[in-house]
């Protein structure tokens, strides 16, 4: 409830987006990611595979990916910059 009222927007919203209902656009990704002062792609990284808040982040880490891990976050990272674009391009509706 505190982060979507941080991000202001609603509960189940943010819900969706936690069992992959729904994905949020970049922008909302950036807005997450800025109220959890985190980097953005770490959003997109399993839990097992999450950086403590008190670990140093291993700048190697996504070439420490097995080829599986890095597919599905790509695949990931493409889905959301594709529904973007799809948002973007889409002409207008008079209603």
């Amino acid at each position: 409830m505190k982060l979507a009222e941080m991000l202001n927007t609603s509960t189940s919203y943010i819900g969706e987006i936690e069992i992959n209902y729904k994905s949020p656009s970049m922008e909302m990704v950036e807005r997450i990611a800025k109220a959890l002062d985190i980097e953005p792609f770490k959003l997109f990284l399993d839990d097992k595979n999450r950086v403590s808040e008190n670990a140093q982040f291993d700048e190697n880490y996504l070439e420490c990916l097995t080829a599986v891990e890095r597919q599905d976050l790509t695949k990931r990272i493409i889905d959301i910059i594709s529904n973007d674009l799809e948002q973007i391009l889409q002409p207008e509706t008079k209603v």
